[in-house]
Order: C-alpha cells, then structure tokens, then sequence
C-alpha cells in the first residue's frame, strides 16, 4: 500500500506542473475520492452540507484552496469530476 501512496504522489506531482500538495494533502485528496467517487450530484451536495456546518472558517478556506489545487492538475480529473470539484468549492464559499 504505501508504494502505491508514493507511486501515486509521484503522479500527481508530475501532473501538478509548480504545486507541489504535501504528504498529507495528497492523502486527503485520495480520502476524498474514495469517499465520494461513486456518489451522484445531489448526494454528494447532501453530504457536503452536513460536512460543512461543522467547519470553521479556517477549515472552510483550506479546503477551498485544495481543492483549487486539485482542479490545477489537470489529467488527473475528467469533466464530471471537475464539475464535482467546482460544486465543492461553491458550497464552501457560500
């Protein structure tokens, strides 16, 4: 399991150009994928909102900045999963 952690970290910085996430960003992004991946639109919506009310501002701004760092590396996401991200990003910004 941890090579593929490195294999896939070694993938996602190429894929990343100048951002370089850290250890522990790129395991939350992989968190995150596996968490809500094979989720529609409207349930991952649901369970944001519930996620949401209990963050913090802090909490609300760095999530909002990885996962602008997320959409940045492109090849790694396809359409929907981009349109998945940008809708993250709305929620937390409300």
């Amino acid at each position: 399991m941890r090579k593929n952690l490195n294999q896939m970290n070694k993938k996602l910085a190429q894929a990343a150009g100048n951002i370089q996430p850290t250890d522990d960003q790129m395991k939350q992004f992989a968190k995150l994928a596996n968490q809500y991946g094979g989720m529609n639109p409207e349930q991952v919506e649901k369970e944001m909102n519930k996620l949401i009310q209990g963050f913090s501002e802090k909490e609300k701004k760095d999530m909002i900045q990885k996962l602008h760092m997320l959409r940045q590396m492109s090849g790694l996401l396809d359409a929907e999963q981009r349109k998945k991200v940008d809708k993250f990003i709305e929620l937390l910004s409300r």
